[in-house]
């Protein structure tokens, strides 16, 4: 699968299945996505190299990091992209863990 200008693409589905936010990092950006409870988004990445892994998940507590291999950005399931700050919660809310 290629994106439009070449290269190839990569999706990863992201699911909170908990009872809590979730927060996902999308890295080397920094962008943050708050998943409320039985949300889905998509990370998508283009124009990695053929040899090089789409992405690298890491998982903390709370807290889901995915790197990506190339260009990156996270959509809803319905494929609109979903900006930085989505969903984060107000100044002084701490995040359960």
């Amino acid at each position: 699968m290629t994106e439009s200008g070449g290269g190839p693409v990569a999706r990863m589905r992201v699911s909170n299945r908990g009872t809590d936010m979730l927060e996902l990092i999308l890295e080397p950006y920094g962008s943050d996505h708050w998943l409320r409870p039985g949300e889905t988004f998509v990370v998508v990445t283009y124009g990695f190299g053929e040899d090089d892994e789409p992405f690298e998940v890491e998982h903390e507590p709370a807290v889901v990091t995915v790197h990506v291999g190339g260009h990156g950005y996270v959509t809803d399931l319905l494929g609109d992209e979903v900006d930085c700050a989505h969903g984060r919660p107000e100044t002084g809310e701490e995040t359960p863990v």
